[in-house]
């Protein structure tokens, strides 16, 4: 990982992500990754899943953030690495207006030279938006669970994903895994970064999305596919992706 500010927008996919001998953060998309460093660092992503990754990346070298972002870069810095030694990172459940960001970026179909004058901006407002939501907040640390829970958490996202559409209770996923409630729900946070209610949410709305992008289905027939009544479910998905759904065909 290169010197400066790194703002990766994760809207589908699930990965490990490793930085010098850190341990592993697991991140799910929709997902936020943040990293401000001064100095090189070696890092590591291994997809956990068979999907594939979709997402916006940008990264701006420190030079130029410091000239562009001014006191908001080195604030930014300054707090994330906390005892000044090593990179900070940052990781965070992407909120709808930062997925709107990254769809329009994923998206782009300005071609020529304008192109990439577009991308340009969107890169910057990506990460404006991104550097001045976080400056003030505290960094999430790796998950440090036990390999017993993060196995039995694993398996309750397992579960939760094969009965998508009906899921069952918390109650009932912390049974038929060996956990408690408060344990699942801690740890489906820690290991997934959102609850277990607005991951499934994400989940369902993400495949509604492909289905409707992909033109398999239309917006009535991708609501019910994922569980929802059409007549909520365009709000839900602008919500969620920052556009209606109606907008993808």
């Amino acid at each position: 990982m290169k010197r400066g500010l790194k703002v990766a927008v994760m809207l589908q996919g699930h990965q490990s992500y490793e930085l010098d001998d850190r341990p592993p953060l697991t991140i799910n998309g929709p997902m936020l990754l943040v990293a401000a460093n001064d100095g090189d660092h070696v890092q590591k992503r291994t997809c956990l899943s068979g999907e594939g990754v979709r997402c916006a990346i940008v990264q701006l070298d420190a030079d130029f953030a410091q000239n562009e972002l001014g006191a908001s870069f080195s604030g930014l810095l300054g707090q994330m690495q906390g005892d000044g030694v090593g990179p900070g990172l940052w990781a965070r459940a992407a909120g709808a207006d930062l997925r709107g960001i990254a769809l329009q970026m994923a998206e782009c179909r300005i071609e020529g030279s304008m192109r990439s004058l577009y991308m340009a901006g969107k890169a910057l407002e990506l990460a404006a938006t991104v550097v001045d939501r976080i400056v003030n907040e505290r960094p999430l640390r790796a998950a440090r669970l036990s390999p017993r829970t993060v196995e039995q958490i694993r398996a309750a996202h397992a579960l939760l994903l094969q009965a998508a559409c009906n899921p069952p209770t918390l109650g009932e996923l912390a049974r038929n895994t060996g956990l408690n409630v408060t344990k699942l729900t801690a740890g489906f946070r820690q290991l997934y970064g959102a609850s277990v209610f607005d991951y499934l949410q994400a989940y369902r709305l993400q495949q509604a999305y492909e289905l409707i992008r992909s033109g398999e289905k239309s917006v009535a027939e991708a609501a019910y596919h994922v569980g929802y009544n059409p007549a909520h479910f365009s709000g839900i998905f602008r919500k969620r992706f920052g556009v209606l759904p109606s907008s993808l065909r």
